[in-house]
This record gives structure tokens, sequence and C-alpha cells, in this order.
């Protein structure tokens, strides 16, 4: 058994309000909290705890990151005026994206993992690609990257049939269903890698879980698609995938279902607890309904939505009508921070200029996005300082975060807080980050040897630029078509 009590904190989630208590963990779950837990648990089954004395510090649920990709981590600052489809073609697909090795992707992933946790994020969702010529030591690399550093994960394999050019509009083009290739494989073939990597990982480790990334419907053929939601379902895993993330993907959703997207995905049975969504940009209001049926989560990602001009994810209305909508940071390559505080902040503050006062999410909209609806994407009991849950547990330092009332601490939290106030960040109650030192991993060798890998990388983008020009011609067109256009400048 081990034990660790917290002591002379400042308890703050979205039933405490601030009131000092202590926190008593035992073999990583939350055992007893609040005035006198301390002194209840001071017996020989708890005499050997370790027990630090917060001094009046905050205790919050650590934040969850529902949505992120690993591999782009050292691309932080890739493109400039950019819209999405655009985008992907320099960062993941269209042939200009970077190779990164096994050992690349384990930098990347640890490199990530720290930035969050120094901000305050315990656990993550992360959609990570490898290519396919190493996927499985690609694969295994970024998952024992959080091992290592102690996270919590839930890490998807993404995978895809299509090519990119027929995973967009291509036919609003004269002449671009002749760019459009056959699916790569077979989906038994495609899903062959992910079947692999739940077997090696399933029960492999408490913390860090593999489940299933289709990238999304458009990238996807049905078939592919379909056979991800069986086997998600028959191996109980869980799945996420990207839903109308672009304005283009309304377009592909008519012309390939006949039906609209979330219909299609209600008709396969994806729509299920098990399932997240990221983006959920452009439902219209019969979708929106539709999904806030379902115990599915969808995951707002307003930074990277806004830098790639993609759109303003009806959040207002997806919360109004029930909806699960967790918050995530999106990749590096897109957002460009994995700071949860600063997704938290923009999940809110962003969606006031949609409209009237009453329809704005609140921080405590914001903090339950992030909590609560966090932990469902996850499928963990976190997010919340209760007997039976996870200690995975952020302290922030009281000389940032200044004593108030609840109502002020939260939104202190939400719109006042970047991750300058984080001290310590425990993990199924292990110290990951104490008293601002990293525990777990050598942190300064990591980023040396991240500096290395960036060199490399940025060593290519000329020639990716260049393969990046003989596209831009079709996108533009497309962008002009569906609405918007392409950016002048990547730098």
């Amino acid at each position: 058994m081990t034990a660790l009590i917290l002591r002379n904190g400042r308890l703050l989630d979205l039933q405490h309000g601030g009131e000092t208590g202590d926190v008593v963990i035992v073999d990583g779950v939350i055992t007893d909290l609040g005035t006198g837990a301390a002194e209840r648990h001071a017996s020989a089954a708890t005499e050997s705890a370790e027990v630090v004395d917060l001094a009046g510090d905050i205790v919050i649920p650590g934040l969850i990151n529902a949505h992120t990709h690993s591999n782009q981590t050292i691309e932080k600052g890739l493109c400039d005026a950019l819209p999405l489809d655009a985008w992907m073609v320099l960062a993941s697909y269209g042939g200009a994206g970077a190779r990164l090795s096994p050992r690349d992707l384990y930098v990347s992933a640890l490199v990530g993992g720290l930035e969050m946790l120094r901000s305050g994020t315990t656990a993550v969702l992360d959609c990570a690609r490898s290519d396919i010529e190493w996927v499985d030591e690609g694969m295994d690399a970024i998952m024992q990257a959080y091992v290592d550093l102690g996270m919590r994960a839930n890490v998807a394999i993404q995978y895809s049939d299509l090519d990119f050019f027929s995973s967009i509009p291509i036919d609003l083009v004269p002449g671009g269903a002749a760019l459009r290739k056959p699916p790569i494989a077979q989906p038994d073939q495609v899903l062959a890698a992910a079947g692999r990597f739940i077997d090696r990982w399933s029960g492999r480790s408490a913390r860090v879980q593999p489940i299933l990334g289709p990238s999304s419907l458009p990238r996807c053929s049905t078939p592919l698609f379909e056979a991800s939601v069986d086997l998600a379902r028959g191996r109980g895993v869980r799945l996420q995938t990207h839903l109308l993330s672009a304005a283009s993907q309304v377009t592909v959703a008519k012309e390939r279902y006949g039906v609209s997207t979330v219909e299609f995905l209600a008709a396969m049975g994806a729509l299920e607890p098990w399932a997240s969504f990221a983006h959920a940009i452009w439902l219209d209001s019969r979708e929106i309904q539709m999904f806030a049926q379902t115990p599915a989560v969808a995951v707002h990602n307003p930074a990277s939505n806004l830098k790639l001009g993609a759109g303003v994810a009806p959040v207002p209305a997806l919360l109004r009508a029930g909806a699960r909508v967790a918050i995530g940071s999106d990749g590096a390559s897109s957002n460009d921070t994995q700071n949860m505080f600063e997704t938290l902040k923009l999940s809110t503050i962003l969606h006031r200029v949609q409209g009237p006062q009453h329809t704005w999410p609140t921080a405590t909209d914001g903090l339950t996005m992030c909590w609560t609806n966090g932990a469902a994407a996850m499928g963990a009991d976190i997010g919340r300082l209760s007997l039976g849950a996870r200690a995975d547990l952020t302290v922030l330092d009281i000389d940032y975060v200044w004593p108030a009332p609840a109502a002020q601490l939260r939104q202190q939290l939400a719109y006042g807080e970047l991750g300058s106030a984080v001290r310590s960040v425990y993990v199924d109650g292990r110290a990951l980050l104490a008293d601002r030192r990293v525990t777990t991993v050598d942190e300064s060798a990591i980023r040396a040897e991240a500096r290395e890998i960036a060199a490399r990388i940025w060593s290519t983008l000329p020639e990716r630029l260049a393969r990046f020009e003989e596209f831009r011609p079709v996108l533009e067109q497309i962008e002009a078509a569906v609405g918007g256009g392409v950016g002048d400048r990547c730098h």
C-alpha cells in the first residue's frame, strides 16, 4: 500500500469552493478529504504515508486534454494564415508532411507531455500518427513516453485508407476527379496494425490505454469506418475521430452518404459513450439535437479552429441541447500550444460573439467541459475531488491565485491563469511535478534531443513548401467554392 496525505490545501472543483482541508490518497485513490481528514487517518495503516503540507495552496482536479496529436509537438509555428485543408497538406497529408522515426515520436510525445504537466494537465487523449513503415514501433514509442512520464493517456492509433484528394470535394475543381485514388488497402489490412496495437497494450498499463483512431469519415472509406466501430465495440476499447472540422466536409458527406454525417454515425451505432468526436464545428441544428440525445462526447478545440479559420463550433447550442462537450488543445502545429488553461479560457469567451448574453458559456461551463466531460471522453474516474476518484491533482501556488469566494476562484482559473501558478502535479497520487521540478524523466536531456529533431525537421521545410505549392491552386479553388481562402504565408 502507498499513501499520500496533502494537508492544509484549499479544495476547489465543481463541488468544493476553496475551503481548507486535507486529501488522503491510498493506492492512487482519494479515500478521504476535507477538514480533519489527515487526523482521521493518523493510524498504523497510514503512519508511513508521505505527508505534504500545502500551506494554503489550492488543490484542483488535474486538467484534461481531450484531443491532441503528439506527433506534431515539435512543429510549433509551422504555418500561418492557412485554412484547414491547406494546413493538412503541409502538416499531415498530401505528401508534404514530416516523417518522424519511433525515437522522434517518443521525444515528441514527452515534450508535449512536459508542457501539459507544467501547465496543470494530468490526462490526455492523443490521436497519434506513426509512419506506416514503422507503425508498431512508432506507436509503442508514444505509449512508452507516457508510461515513463507517468501521465494518464488514452492513445489512439490514427489511420485512414483514402488519399487526401478523396477527403475533399475535389469534384468542385474541373478535372479534379482524376486526382482521386482508390483506397490503399482493404479494411482488414488497414486495421491489422490497430489490432496488434490493442493486443500489445490492453491491460499492460493502468494509466496508458490503447484506443482506435480512424482519422475522420472523409479520410476513411465507409467499410473501414464501420469496421472500426465494430472493432471498438467488440474489443471493448474506446474510439476517437474527427467530426466536421471543415466546411468542405459537409459537401463530402452529402455526396458520399446521402444523409448528414451525424445521421450516418447514428445509423452505424457509433454515437456511444466510448466514442468521442473532435471539433464538431459544421453541425446543423438537427444534427446538434441528434448528437445531444446520445452519450457520445464532442471535443471543442477553439484555438486550432480559430487559427485555421475552420469555424466556430456551436458549443452554446450543444450545451443547451444537453450534449457532452469536452475540450482539447489539438496538435501543436495547428494551435500551437498544449496549454489547457488557454483552451479553457477560449472555450468560454469565444462564444460571446455568437448570441445573447444568456447563451454565453460561463467559467463553470468551461470547467465542466474540462473536468466532467473530459473524464467522460477518457472513460476514467477523474476530474473531481471526491471519494473513490483517482488522485489526478494539480496544486496551484496561492501567491498566484488569490483567495476569493468560490465563483471568483473558478473565474480566476478560467480567465486569469495560464499555468504560472502550477506548483505540483499528481497522477494516481504520484508526484510527477514536485515544487515545479519534474520527477520522472530527465527534462533537460529530452529538451536537448528535441532541439536536434526540430533542426532536422526545419531543414526539410523548403522541400515541403515546394510540394505544398503544387497543391495550392486546387486548394484555392475548393476554398473559394465552399467559402474562405487559402492564406498567403507559411513561415
